[in-house]
C-alpha cells in the first residue's frame, strides 16, 4: 500500500509530493512526541510505519480517529491476503512443472 502526500509551501505556491509505503498503523502510543504538555487533550493522534518513517497524523475526535486507523488496517489486510494468495498460486504452478 503506498501513500500520497502533498505539502503545500508559501501560500500554496509551491507544493511538494511526497510517496512511501506503508507497512503498518501505530495507534497504541499514548504520548507522541510532537505533542506538547497543556496542548488540547481533545486531540487524537496514530502514525503510520513507512520505509521512510513514522508519519505522524492528527484527528479531531476519537471517532474520526477510529475510522482512519480501521480503513488503513482493513486495506493492509486485504493487500497481504491477495499477496498471500498470489504466493501460494505461484509456488502451486512451479510444483506442476516439476518432473
Amino acid at each position: 500500500v503506498m501513500i500520497e502526500l502533498k505539502s503545500k509551501h508559501i501560500g500554496g505556491a509551491f507544493y511538494k509530493k511526497i510517496k512511501c509505503v506503508v507497512y503498518g498503523v501505530c495507534d497504541e502510543i499514548s504520548s507522541w512526541p510532537c505533542v506538547k504538555d497543556g496542548e488540547n487533550s481533545e486531540e487524537f493522534y496514530f502514525g503510520l510505519k513507512t520505509g521512510q518513517g513514522l508519519l505522524e497524523f492528527k484527528c479531531k475526535s476519537k471517532i474520526q480517529k477510529q475510522r482512519w486507523v480501521a480503513r488503513i488496517h482493513s486495506t493492509l489486510c486485504k493487500v497481504t491476503c491477495l499477496e498471500a494468495e498470489k504466493c501460494s498460486v505461484e509456488s502451486l504452478s512451479f510444483s506442476d512443472y516439476m518432473p
